[in-house]
């Protein structure tokens, strides 16, 4: 009887005999009613211990593989062979970070949505997560409410109302996994009664998705260099949701002034909809104060959407959705539904981290290095384009957007760019009605360095020289 085993290995000689023998049953190596050695002849042969040999029986034993018959010995059990059982094999390591995207060695991509990650402060995460663990009561280590941890909701009325002029209570804050979980709890709480939806066009391809799934029904509402065209607002439809970017929309850059602003919450009045605000890269500002949130304006009106994947990392996964009384409980029920609640040891960690100043401290960390990026950007591309680019959104947020005269970014620039070792994005991919960006592209600069956006623009230069025109 040829069982293979390694003493190497970090799984104990138990558990791959047991294995071994267990995958020759199901496999129809061995028979049914097929005697097996006794323990003491199966140890001899493979130089392993009686009672390893004993203790893999056993096993196998009580799972009904094999059986033990007083005064005759252990046989193979019947009716076990399993058609198309594959042996246990070798778990291969598919990537070796794991990542969405993994980082190609001279590839630059100038992917937006990713803040710095050098900048997360760990050390400081870690201490306050270690305490949190350590000072933390056992009850606190049951289920939660759906909402999510009080102290962060807490900590986040008053930090938004600082920074941004939100207007809530804590029980109307309810933490998500990300803006997109709110993106998809908002579909599902509307699509039955109403699936009727207005987006800004272009937008976020999250946005799109996660209403998608929802069986949501997108109208696209066109925007210009300040945003939404409210003008151009449906008067024949009768929309639940609208969603908006107001303080720095995706992907254009642009911002939403106040004359828009009070149009948007005027139609949703007359509509008896919801403005949905995606508060996106508001943090990060370069001219000026952070701008007013719209949900300051009417609070009744404006379900309020964060998030910390640019603020600090995607790989935090917490965001939130402020929302207006009467839409509370059912938003719960929901969420209840798909997760039961979000982890809680790291809303304990961040709402201690907020409470104790290191949020404030790394906004502006962020902010004076973000700034200093986005102008090394605009730099860069003046000198080796001059005025035939124009460039947009660069007063905010982590990336910018660039509006080529000249230019046509088309399937076979866009692989000649990626032959050339760039990633770039473009706006045309995040439009609704096609035809109207395909001269434009997004720089994100957020967790590229100084040295990487040079060359990286630099690529895109002897790329575009080669074209007619530039």
């Amino acid at each position: 009887m040829y069982l293979a085993v390694d003493r190497k290995s970090k799984t104990t000689l138990i558990k791959q005999l047991y294995q071994a023998i267990k995958d020759q049953i199901l496999t129809g190596i061995l028979k049914p009613h097929e005697k097996l050695p006794s323990t003491r002849q199966l140890g001899k042969e493979l130089g392993l211990s009686r009672n390893v040999i004993i203790e893999a029986y056993d096993q196998l034993i009580a799972e009904g593989y094999i059986e033990a018959i007083e005064g005759s010995g252990t046989y193979v059990a019947d009716g076990i062979i399993l058609e198309n059982y594959k042996a246990s094999i070798q778990i291969k390591r598919e990537a070796i970070l794991g990542l969405r995207h993994e980082p190609k060695e001279g590839h630059i991509d100038f992917r937006t949505g990713v803040p710095n990650l050098d900048l997360f402060p760990k050390e400081i995460w870690a201490d306050i997560y270690k305490k949190i663990c350590q000072d933390l009561p056992s009850l606190q280590l049951d289920y939660h409410e759906p909402r999510g941890c009080y102290d962060l909701r807490f900590e986040l009325t008053h930090y938004l109302r600082r920074v941004r002029g939100v207007k809530c209570q804590p029980n109307q804050i309810l933490i998500t996994t990300g803006a997109a979980q709110a993106f998809t709890m908002l579909g599902r709480l509307f699509h039955l009664t109403n699936n009727c939806v207005l987006v800004e066009d272009p937008l976020s391809h999250g946005i799109i998705a996660s209403l998608e799934k929802t069986n949501m029904k997108l109208h696209a509402i066109p925007t210009d260099e300040k945003g939404m065209r409210t003008d151009l607002l449906p008067s024949n439809l009768q929309p639940s949701l609208i969603f908006t970017t107001p303080s720095h929309q995706y992907p254009t850059g642009s911002v939403l002034p106040i004359k828009r602003r009070v149009e948007l919450i005027r139609y949703a009045r007359h509509k008896s909809a919801y403005i949905v605000e995606d508060d996106y890269d508001s943090e990060f500002r370069y001219e000026g104060d952070p701008i007013a949130s719209m949900q300051s304006l009417d609070p009744t009106s404006v379900i309020y959407i964060g998030t910390f994947s640019k603020i600090l990392c995607p790989a935090l996964r917490i965001g939130y959705m402020i929302l207006p009384e009467q839409l509370i409980d059912g938003a719960k029920d929901i969420k209840y539904s798909e997760d039961l609640h979000s982890p809680v040891l790291e809303q304990l960690t961040l709402a201690r981290f907020i409470r104790e100043g290191y949020l404030d401290k790394h906004v502006r960390k962020s902010n004076k290095l973000y700034q200093h990026k986005s102008q090394l950007v605009i730099k860069t591309l003046h000198e080796f384009f001059g005025n035939q680019v124009k460039i947009i959104g660069h007063t905010s947020g982590i990336h910018l957007v660039i509006d080529f005269q000249n230019v046509i970014f088309d399937a076979n620039l866009f692989k000649q760019l990626q032959n050339n070792g760039i990633s770039v994005p473009s706006v045309e991919d995040h439009a609704i009605a096609k035809g109207l960006y395909r001269q434009q592209i997004m720089i994100g600069y957020g967790n590229l360095s100084d040295k990487d956006l040079v060359e990286g623009i630099t690529r895109i230069y002897k790329v575009l020289i080669e074209i007619p025109k530039i």
